[in-house]
């Protein structure tokens, strides 16, 4: 694979942007599964979701490159990344309270809690993995929306999801060979890291009571 479209796609479907991707798929691809009172709030927990998953996060990152506490952005070293995968994680869970509190004050689906606990769940896998051995966080991302899709696809009969799923492996199977190609990873680490993102979202969408 040309280095230039790995990158381009390491770059589009990184980790930190993937659950923007799922909020939107499932608020506008699938409205039928996650009842949102409105468009406008629709809207604003994407937003939400975008600036508290995606930007706060590479907003630290920046911080922590500054500080030399990094070498790199792109974090090549396992040990590099054990302090931002700590992090990162910490804000996912505090997004996962605030969406927790909005189930209780207001009518929110508690599918949106459900799929945000099992982001969660997978990167605190992924950190405390991180401390012993290096896998890839791209393929355990998107992995994680496979298996939470087809999930969720079982679970509430939506074969709306049926093309979305499609798609999502063939970006999977990019993603992978991205990876592979820009030499970031190894085939094991790439493996590993989506079977640990497929099984954890899998199975807790699957089975988890809500």
């Amino acid at each position: 694979m040309p280095q230039r479209l790995a990158f381009a796609i390491s770059l589009i479907f990184h980790p930190l942007l993937l659950p923007t991707f799922v909020m939107g798929l499932m608020f506008f691809i699938s409205p039928n599964l996650v009842v949102v009172a409105s468009k406008k709030g629709r809207w604003l927990l994407l937003e939400m979701t975008f600036l508290l998953t995606f930007s706060v996060p590479v907003l630290i990152m920046i911080i922590l490159k500054r500080l030399q506490v990094i070498g790199s952005l792109s974090l090549p070293s396992r040990k590099e990344r054990r302090l931002p995968f700590a992090i990162i994680c910490t804000i996912y869970v505090a997004t996962a309270y605030l969406f927790y509190i909005l189930t209780q004050k207001i009518y929110l689906d508690e599918k949106i809690l459900l799929v945000f606990g099992s982001i969660c769940f997978s990167l605190f896998l992924l950190t405390v993995v991180t401390f012993f051995y290096k896998i890839s966080a791209h393929n355990l991302a998107i992995a994680g929306v496979f298996g939470g899709m087809l999930a969720m696809a079982l679970r509430y009969q939506e074969y709306i999801l049926g093309f979305p799923l499609a798609i999502t492996a063939i970006i999977w199977g990019a993603v992978a060979s991205a990876r592979l190609s820009m030499k970031a990873h190894s085939w094991q680490e790439v493996f590993w890291g989506s079977m640990l993102g497929f099984w954890t979202n899998f199975l807790i969408i699957l089975l988890w009571k809500v």
